[in-house]
């Protein structure tokens, strides 16, 4: 039983180390042009030893997402109120704009996974239908607790919040200069606040 759990924790280390290795590479390189050898080279492993732990390059950049995500609290507890949760989305807006060739990643891989018979259509679908359900979740809490008024419905207040921050970090790909995403983000969820206030 140690055996396995040296093991296990073993794998779990090579794995952060892979994920470590290729978020680097592809800061440096992007996507496209970062290579399986390059992050092998990286993480001191061998191309067949990056392949032992992951399929591809792919997979990689998905573990590498749902890292972020975790890290980053992405999808809040189910008893979490909007206002706890908005607050906890605010917070996290500055981390993740300090990743940007990975946000840049994000993007370019959701508006290719649109198409159901890509590979990572799945990952993309299971992504945002979480968000969704946390957010949809927050607002359901607030609204039962009385804390907001039940003026709209908590899925649709949930789809607005995630389209919103998205369509904002895609202006500020596209021009870092253009929109400041933390103020815009605050106001969002300042005036959707302000709207479902008793």
């Amino acid at each position: 039983m140690a055996r396995t759990r040296a093991s296990e924790r073993e794998r779990e280390e090579t794995r952060s180390r892979i994920l470590a290795a290729a978020s680097t590479v592809f800061a440096e390189r992007g996507f496209r042009a970062a290579t399986l050898d390059a992050i092998a080279r990286a993480s001191n492993l061998t191309r067949a030893g990056v392949l032992h732990h992951y399929a591809g390059k792919q997979e990689i950049l998905l573990a590498l997402l749902d890292a972020r995500d975790q890290e980053l609290e992405v999808l809040g507890r189910n008893d979490e109120s909007v206002t706890t949760r908005l607050i906890t989305v605010q917070s996290t807006v500055r981390s993740i704009l300090a990743q940007r060739e990975l946000v840049a990643l994000a993007h370019a891989l959701s508006a290719e996974a649109a198409d159901p018979e890509h590979p990572a259509h799945e990952w993309l679908t299971h992504r945002y239908s979480g968000i969704r359900t946390s957010l949809t979740n927050a607002f359901t809490v607030a609204f039962a607790a009385g804390e907001l008024v039940p003026r709209e419905e908590p899925a649709l207040l949930a789809a607005l919040s995630l389209a919103a921050i998205e369509g904002l970090e895609a202006q500020w790909l596209a021009d870092p200069t253009a929109v400041d995403v933390e103020r815009a983000v605050e106001l969002l969820h300042r005036l959707i606040l302000d709207h479902l206030r008793p």
